[in-house]
């Protein structure tokens, strides 16, 4: 309940506020489904959740958002998945894994981190290893100029123009190499999905 309420309110104000539009909706699979995306902005969850609005998105998050009193309270009640530095990275994976086992849509950004010039970084290899293992297609989203919209450290610019282009999902035989073996080098399945994510570029 918390999802559909936070979706509808941030989607209104960034509707009133900014030039959205969202193109290729129609590339949206059934859940379960991983969701892949560049990484910006702030404002980059709300364009992801308004794309995939069909379906409650549980979005993968940084620990330190959890740890605020108003704010992390506000972050589990969505249904956020905590993401830990370190070791205790991996619960986040199993966590996602198991989310997506149950049929729920789970979003992540490849990247980690906000890029600060609006450049598409380096995948981490995490992302890979949850690709190869959850075996649900993977659908890549490029957001074009969240970054202007709201930069890092700078207040939201009232009319700026963001696009946001959905892809044909990725499904899991394109991570079969030859000999129908599942790719093993999750940096490999990282980079195969960035370069997805990058050629939706216009």
């Amino acid at each position: 309940m918390m999802y559909h309420i936070s979706r509808f309110l941030l989607g209104l104000f960034y509707k009133a506020l900014l030039k959205v539009k969202i193109m290729g909706k129609e590339n949206i699979p059934d859940a379960p489904y991983l969701v892949v995306s560049n990484h910006a902005s702030l404002a980059d969850p709300p364009f992801v959740g308004e794309a995939c609005k069909k379906d409650a998105v549980d979005f993968m998050a940084k620990a330190e958002l959890f740890d605020f009193p108003v704010l992390g309270s506000w972050t589990r009640s969505a249904g956020c998945i905590r993401v830990d530095r370190g070791a205790a990275s991996a619960r986040s994976l199993k966590e996602a894994m198991k989310r997506l086992a149950l049929g729920r849509v789970v979003a992540i950004f490849p990247e980690g981190k906000r890029s600060e010039d609006g450049n598409l970084q380096q995948a981490k290899r995490g992302v890979g290893f949850l690709i190869a293992k959850a075996k649900v297609p993977v659908l890549p989203i490029y957001i074009e100029g969240s970054n202007k919209a709201f930069p890092k450290g700078g207040p939201l610019k009232i009319g700026t123009r963001v696009n946001v282009y959905v892809g044909k999902p990725m499904m899991p035989e394109e991570f079969i190499e030859e000999g129908q073996e599942l790719v093993k080098d999750y940096e490999k399945v990282a980079v195969k999905v960035m370069d997805r994510i990058a050629s939706l570029r216009k």
